[in-house]
């Protein structure tokens, strides 16, 4: 039915586009708040969201073993605050679109680290993939000019970023460990929890005062943070994998990314697409695509 053919489509696009918000709505909030306060208020809002779905999965769902209080803690720890201090912080000194394209890379990493470190099967083409998208990353680092990275003149955003995709790929290889016991709600629900926590005691020495100073777009902006790319794009994008699978799922959202924010980027901020963003971008892609295709066979 064509139904059944546009459902995925329509699921990937909403997601990706939730998603790629975000990156808008942080170039707004970090211009007033710090990386640490932006994210604490963003994970405390999602975590009320989060709470609220509790009349759907019910208690039951957040028992957890003892043994595993101590990766969730680590989940919150890289997940949230790792990933987001990063991300936030590199919005200050590189172009929007620079960080979606590096956070694109994100699955392929991924993958290699899960090969490495959890005995994860990967084939040739897999590894091939990997090198294409690499190749991308790179370019985009470089500005196109090699030499830079031998020089280390490589801009502070897109190596603020590329810390970031480094914390979610711990983030990631945690969940691949957990989520053989939990459901994607008990685990991110102490993501968040637990990072709510490590936050609060990162901001003890934060000038709290900005908070009361936030402007209407920067209060927005948090709201559409918590709300819509924390929980409504986290809903959406469970309801992907259940309808085409993970592997799919995140080969259309991470792919679909990039695009949706370099045209939010140009709509809020007037930031043009590059020749080397469309470069990079399309490697990434190309690398993706391979990376994630033959390892869902293997």
């Amino acid at each position: 039915m064509l139904r059944d053919r546009l459902l995925p489509i329509l699921l990937t696009a909403l997601t990706s586009l939730l998603f790629a918000g975000s990156f808008i709505a942080g170039k707004f909030t970090t211009v007033e708040l710090s990386p640490i306060l932006t994210t604490l208020l963003r994970y405390l809002i999602a975590l009320v969201f989060l709470s609220s779905l509790l009349i759907h999965y019910k208690q039951s769902s957040l028992f957890v073993q003892k043994k595993d209080v101590f990766l969730l803690a680590l989940l919150g720890l890289f997940g949230v605050v790792g990933y987001h201090f990063f991300f936030f912080l590199s919005l200050r000194y590189t172009a929007i679109a620079n960080t979606a394209i590096i956070n694109a890379f994100n699955p392929v990493i991924t993958g290699i680290a899960a090969a490495l470190f959890l005995r994860e099967r990967l084939t040739l083409q897999n590894y091939f993939g990997g090198a294409i998208a690499l190749v991308g990353v790179l370019a985009l680092l470089s500005k196109g000019d090699l030499g830079n990275l031998v020089k280390m003149q490589i801009n502070r955003g897109d190596g603020l970023m590329l810390c970031a995709v480094l914390s979610w790929v711990v983030y990631s290889l945690l969940i691949k460990v957990l989520s053989q016991r939990y459901s994607g709600f008990t685990v991110s629900f102490y993501a968040a929890g637990f990072g709510v926590i490590w936050l609060l005691l990162l901001s003890l020495r934060e000038d709290w005062a900005t908070v009361a100073r936030l402007s209407p777009a920067a209060i927005a902006s948090l709201s559409y943070m918590g709300v819509g790319a924390s929980g409504l794009g986290y809903f959406l994008y469970n309801l992907s994998v259940k309808a085409i699978g993970p592997t799919r799922a995140s080969s259309s959202v991470y792919s679909l990314v990039p695009i949706f924010v370099t045209l939010l980027a140009f709509a809020f901020f007037r930031q043009p697409m590059t020749v080397l963003m469309l470069f990079s971008m399309s490697l990434i892609i190309l690398g993706l695509h391979f990376a994630l295709k033959s390892q869902s066979r293997s």
